[in-house]
């Protein structure tokens, strides 16, 4: 019994570490302003995951950080939670006391004496070592080392943490005893989203729409006052969705009409036999061909049954979304700063033709916005393995009128009719024949050079483990051939690439000009170590030659470092053409990111290192600091070369619960004076009230979900009669928490959701103030679309126990096996493992109804069955008021090929329906 205690109080500790783990708060933390500490601040939006890991070992749990001012920073709960180690924290007395690897190794932590005391350390200050965070109490990894004589060495590069020690630790000798059982448990477990249950959201014959509001005036001494206004709508008519974007030049007056109606949807099924994935009328994008055929965009439509967000190209990608009117985007690969752009006319942002890596392509644009909201889009592009499954088929047919809108309200200019806004179509079918191996084809038909070109072009594609290959080809109707080779791949630390493309004949394309005869350039990327620091780098070289024998040579170099709080990304471009010397080029390209105290700096230069232009050619300095919770200053300083002017501007912005409003004012060298004042406000149906919405959140262009929280009282997942409502508890969506709580209703609305990307929508276990209550399921997951609010309803249940001991077939203790709690819908509602005297315990398990087994690889390791049950033969049990603990007792692990115990219990998962909004 003393050894049941143990492990009860043990496991408390655990928990309330856990659940301390969560708790947030406002969305910037400062350390103590006592003399002689850091003033940095942390913002949730930059943290990091990192994986711990201690020889050839990945330690269970992933653990959050921040890189401060001084270094990194881990999440003390996490470090605690993934070591597991009996410490406790409370933050109310602002105290952490436990033993670290043995029970003689005692530690304290006092942070309101500011003092640390353990065997390692003595009693020593704390000095400015612990930060606080949005999750609680981050220590810098070098007072980590000095506490738990272990030495904490981050690795950003590789988002890891890795730890040594000279001396071999209990835990580590802990690992190395469950290394058998290490083997028969689950690896590489992704964070599947398929095990939860979810709501479908319906398509409508209507919903009101959503509307994302714009509005600038500005008054000059030159120009009198102008006026501009930006209207983007999103809602659902006729079972379809549709955006709408209207705005108006600095007279008011209406410039264009861009509407777009269009489903889409992951799983497919769309048209019928089709089975499409995304279908679109109006304003469009098609996507490119892997010869002929560029991106483009206007006014047409387009379907496919593609994977949304997979890449058109092989070894490079295009990136295209909504910039509203003041607007800056920055581009991230796989956390490099890669480039920048600034706000345009037309309301996109654009970038173009970037490169890709074998693996992964982790992709985040960071959108900066003039009353400093910062939205960040994320996507992944994968290159390898697996791109099509064998026997798949995709396809894709678009037609399209360029660079044309579907209302085009003002007549059109000069130097729109220097672009020809003619109509091009395309289409393309790619067919999996293994899964190293994918075949293509695909026909184009455009307008370029004054005349009509249809093309025909040909891929085939092959996959290795280190690298993947693409040999395509395409013919001109009339003209002539070109044919690629491209190479993708990886070796060690180091992302490969390589290309050439010849032409024979007179071939004319979008891809490069008719007079070439071939064209050909290597890449490469990899991170150099430089001690704590990791530097990395990107590079290419390009040659090509002409008909007439001139070349054209090129390369670039990119390399990004981020120091403590400064973020720093260089470029250098260089092309050199023999024939046409105007052309020669070298540019330098400077992106910065700093926070210093209160203040984020952000930045960008251009230089021209040759040339008539030669020297600085344009650069921004943007300074920002926040005042309060709802304010924040902005400074800018430009410089462009082209009018030899720079532009001071300075504004306030303030941001309501209903609006942000922005005042600023701006003088040149020039003589140019002007004071401007910007509002922005979204407004939509409200799912709560009923009514109308109206806030400073991008209602239009991200998703919502109407979340109601209720109390289960009989663990059946959903709302019956007389069952409460739960208010001030906080909803979280995917790995971020909002600042939703529902109310004395139990409602509550998250915003900024991404559309079509399903996020786990969930409670935050930290704002459950009755111990004895648990998150029913760990959520919900929905899909988002723009514009629309996705019901959602999340059950609140009491809880209970389960226990047990395990034993082998032969009768001896087993020790390190996997157990699974399997809810009624077939879901993993909790997992555990058994100690080294078998012995294992569910906690705070909600009321319902359970089957428990080990996990399937656990039982083909032990070649025994899974399925465990009571001692009366039932395979399912029910938690609920009458029965609240469940006690196993001693369970004897089965042989296969044993007969199956009487039972008057199914022995299957019992299948709930997952309600719809």
């Amino acid at each position: 019994m003393t050894a049941l205690r143990q492990r009860i109080l043990s496991a408390a500790a655990i928990a309330a570490v856990a659940l301390s783990s969560f708790a947030s708060g406002a969305p910037a933390y400062a350390q103590e302003s006592s003399a002689g500490q850091s003033s940095w601040q942390a913002n949730e939006d930059d943290y990091l995951l990192l994986q711990m890991k201690i020889k050839n070992y990945n330690l269970s749990y992933e653990v959050r950080g921040y890189q401060t001012d001084r270094g990194v920073c881990l999440d003390f709960a996490d470090v605690v939670q993934s070591l597991d180690l009996p410490i406790r924290i409370d933050k109310k007395s602002r105290r952490a006391t436990g033993w670290l690897f043995a029970e003689d190794q005692e530690i304290t932590i006092d942070r309101a004496s500011n003092t640390v005391q353990n065997v390692n350390t003595g009693p020593a200050p704390l000095a400015n070592d612990i930060y606080d965070t949005p999750e609680g109490w981050c220590v810098d990894t070098r007072a980590l080392s000095r506490w738990f004589g272990v030495d904490f060495t981050p690795d950003l590069f590789n988002a890891a943490v890795k730890l040594e020690s000279e001396i071999e630790l209990p835990f580590m000798q802990a690992i190395e005893r469950r290394k058998r059982a290490e083997r028969i448990r689950p690896r590489n477990v992704s964070f599947d989203l398929s095990q939860y249950p979810s709501s479908k959201l319906e398509y409508r014959n209507w919903r009101t729409p959503s509307v994302d509001v714009v509005a600038d005036v500005e008054a000059r001494n030159n120009s009198g006052v102008a006026g501009r206004v930006e209207f983007f709508a999103a809602g659902e008519a006729l079972g379809a969705s549709y955006t709408a974007r209207i705005s108006t030049d600095n007279r008011l007056r209406p410039q264009a009409v861009r509407v777009r109606a269009y489903r889409s949807n992951a799983e497919g099924g769309l048209l019928g036999p089709l089975d499409a994935t995304d279908v679109a009328i109006g304003d469009v994008e098609t996507i490119p061909g892997r010869l002929v055929g560029q991106t483009a965009v206007g006014r047409g439509a387009f379907v496919t049954n593609r994977p949304l967000n997979q890449t058109s190209r092989f070894s490079t990608t295009v990136l295209r979304g909504t910039l509203p009117s003041g607007w800056d985007a920055e581009l991230y690969r796989n956390g490099q700063l890669l480039a920048f752009q600034g706000s345009r006319q037309d309301g996109r942002y654009e970038f173009i033709d970037i490169e890709l890596f074998f693996g992964r392509n982790d992709f985040e644009v960071v959108l900066y916005g003039p009353q400093g909201q910062i939205r960040r889009e994320r996507s992944s592009i994968p290159v390898g393995v697996n791109q099509i499954e064998p026997g798949q088929t995709y396809y894709w047919a678009g037609v399209v009128q360029d660079n044309r809108d579907l209302i085009q309200l003002e007549p059109l200019t000069a130097r729109d009719e220097e672009i020809p806004q003619k109509w091009r179509w395309g289409t393309g079918v790619e067919r999996g024949l293994s899964k190293r191996t994918s075949v293509g084809f695909g026909v184009h038909n455009l307008f370029q050079n004054d005349a009509r070109h249809t093309y025909t072009e040909a891929t085939l594609t092959h996959s290795l483990s280190f690298a993947q290959f693409e040999l395509a080809a395409a013919h001109e109707f009339g003209g002539g051939v070109v044919t690629n080779f491209n190479t993708l791949g990886r070796v060690g630390n180091v992302n490969f690439g390589a290309n050439a493309r010849v032409f024979f004949g007179d071939f004319s394309g979008e891809f490069a000009d008719n007079d070439i005869d071939y064209i050909g350039g290597v890449n490469f990327s990899t991170s150099l170590r430089m001690g704590r620091l990791s530097l990395p780098i990107q590079g290419a070289v390009s040659h090509a030659k002409r008909s007439n024998g001139e070349s054209i040579n090129g390369f670039n170099l990119i390399t990004s470092v981020s120091a403590g709080r400064l973020s720093l990304s260089a470029q250098i471009a260089h092309e050199q053409d023999s024939g046409r010397p105007q052309n020669d080029n070298t540019e330098i390209t400077l992106i910065a990111n700093r926070r210093w105290r209160d203040f984020r700096l952000r930045g960008n230069a251009t230089f021209r290192a040759n040339g008539p232009d030669k020297g600085l050619e344009s650069a921004t300095v943007r300074v920002e600091s926040d005042i309060g919770e709802d304010g924040a200053i902005q400074g800018d300083l430009d410089y462009t070369s082209r009018n030899d002017e720079f532009r001071l501007t300075a504004g306030y912005t303030h941001r309501f619960k209903e609006f942000s409003l922005r005042g600023d004012a701006f003088v040149t060298t020039s003589g140019g004076v002007g004071a401007g004042i910007q509002a922005a406000f979204s407004l939509g149906p409200d799912p709560v009230s009923g009514g109308v919405r109206v806030t400073h959140s991008k209602l239009a262009r991200n998703g919502q979900a109407a979340v109601t929280v209720f109390r289960d009282d009989n663990g059946n997942d959903r709302r019956d009669a007389g069952e409460p409502v739960l208010q001030n508890i906080m909803v979280e969506a995917g790995l971020r928490t909002t600042d939703a709580v529902t109310g004395a209703n139990g409602k509550a609305i998250v915003d900024e959701l991404r559309p079509f990307q399903p996020v786990l929508v969930g409670i935050d276990e930290s704002s459950l103030e009755d111990p004895f209550l648990a998150p029913s399921s760990k959520g919900i997951v929905v899909t988002p679309r723009p514009g629309v609010a996705a019901q959602v309803e999340l059950a609140v249940s009491p809880t209970g126990e389960i226990e047990g001991s395990l034993l082998s077939v032969t009768g001896t203790e087993q020790s390190g096996v996997r157990l699974q709690l399997i809810d009624e819908r077939g879901a993993v509602q909790a997992e555990t493992i058994s100690e080294f005297d078998g012995f294992f315990l569910f906690q705070r398990v909600p009321y319902g109804q359970y089957r428990l087994r080990i996990s399937d690889e656990a039982a083909k390791a032990l070649d025994v069955k899974p399925a465990l049950s009571l001692k009366d033969g039932r395979l399912v049990f029910r938690l609920d008021r009458d029965e609240d603990v469940i006690r196993f007792g001693t369970i004897k692990l089965t042989r296969t090929d044993a007969p199956d115990p009487p039972s008057n219990q199914p022995a299957g998962p019992v299948i709930a329906a997952v309600s719809s909004e």
